[in-house]
């Protein structure tokens, strides 16, 4: 189904129109996502990654799911398929990166006195932390992406 649009070029120039089949399961299946976001939110889980140290990089992946989504209702699945990849990637960036912060605050040990050793341990739970929780949203958004495509994309096999 097209639409006949008139422009400076072809005055028969067509656009392709999304069907409203289409778009109504997208709608659904983005709705379902956002129902479990928003579960994860009262429950007091879904804002964690963004609280400490590694909130840019979480801000980061949140950004690149969401580019992805809308790529989604764009159609570009290979767009998506190529975001859904590199997404993951970024969040195992992010496991480097945490466990970097952890181990060079490790380093700085060496010491029995346990007033030195708190904050040592503190700094190798947040390197942890940023590691940890890079790793979660990077593998949830590319799951998201990859569920899209099966379930909405044309993709074979």
């Amino acid at each position: 189904m097209t639409d006949t649009v008139l422009g400076e070029g072809d005055p028969r120039q067509e656009l392709p129109r999304v069907p409203l089949a289409f778009l109504s399961r997208c709608v659904v299946l983005q709705a379902i996502g956002g129902a479990g976001i928003a579960g994860l939110w009262i429950a007091g889980i879904a804002g964690k990654p963004f609280e400490s140290d590694n909130g840019v990089l979480c801000w980061l992946i949140v950004g690149i799911a969401a580019l992805g989504v809308l790529c989604v209702f764009l159609q570009r699945w290979r767009d998506v398929q190529w975001l859904a990849t590199h997404v993951v990637r970024i969040g195992l960036l992010g496991t480097v990166i945490g466990l970097i912060i952890a181990f060079a605050a490790a380093k700085t040990g060496g010491s029995t006195d346990p007033d030195e050793i708190r904050p040592m341990i503190a700094a190798v739970v947040d390197g942890m932390y940023v590691s940890l929780y890079a790793t979660l949203l990077g593998i949830a958004a590319n799951l998201w992406l990859k569920i899209n495509l099966r379930l909405l994309g044309q993709i074979d096999g």
